[in-house]
């Protein structure tokens, strides 16, 4: 009797032994499960944050750049730009008059023929020709024209008189900045020349405004 009782304490002892040890093996699944998940989780969630960061680099980037472009370019660089060479001046000064004859010729083509544009974008070409002239004699390359990048594009012809109105007060400006400086006979009278020109223009533009 005392044998058996020997016999089933061990067997339930080995029962009770070896349920503790597959209850281990179970929870070391489990736990070892679910550092695999939460390493899962941690490594998406983490590809996440690295694309959304590389997307807003990117982003900036192309605000910067597209800044960077627009103030930059014709009389807003030159009214930025306090140490003008003669050469920058120059490449300004054919930047600006190329953005005027493109918005000029934009609204034309968009709106039909409208006064004063029809009248001033003849006079924007002449404006061209004189720099191109100034560029030649000084022995520098004309920069290509790529005004198409800076147009502003008007919904209607108010809209376009405005702009253009302004442009011209930043033409005017810019041409006033550029006589403060020493400069040459013949590059004084040009930019003289010029300024006195987008005054007139000016006029022009703000007198259509009045209709409105």
């Amino acid at each position: 009797m005392n044998n058996k009782k020997i016999f089933y304490g061990s067997a339930t002892l080995l029962s009770l032994l070896l349920l503790v040890g597959c209850a281990a093996d179970e929870d070391a699944a489990s736990s070892g499960s679910s550092e695999a998940i939460s390493s899962e989780v941690l490594d998406s969630s983490s590809e996440q944050d690295e694309s959304m960061m590389e997307d807003s680099e990117e982003n900036e980037m192309e605000e910067d750049e597209s800044i960077e472009a627009t103030n930059g370019y014709g009389a807003v660089g030159a009214l930025a730009d306090n140490d003008l060479t003669m050469e920058e001046m120059f490449t300004y000064a054919i930047q600006d008059e190329h953005l005027a004859h493109g918005e000029y010729a934009y609204t034309l083509e968009t709106f039909g023929d409208q006064v004063p544009f029809n009248n001033i974008v003849s006079s924007e070409a002449q404006h061209i020709d004189e720099m191109t002239i100034l560029f030649e004699k000084y022995g520098l390359p004309v920069p290509a024209d790529e005004s198409a990048d800076h147009l502003q594009r008007p919904a209607d012809i108010k809209e376009a008189l405005e702009n253009c109105a302004t442009g011209e007060v930043d033409n005017i400006a810019m041409y006033n900045k550029f006589l403060e400086q020493e400069l040459p006979d013949d590059v004084r009278a040009t930019f003289t020349a010029l300024r006195n020109a987008s005054e007139g223009h000016l006029q022009s533009f703000q007198k259509s405004l009045e209709k409105y």
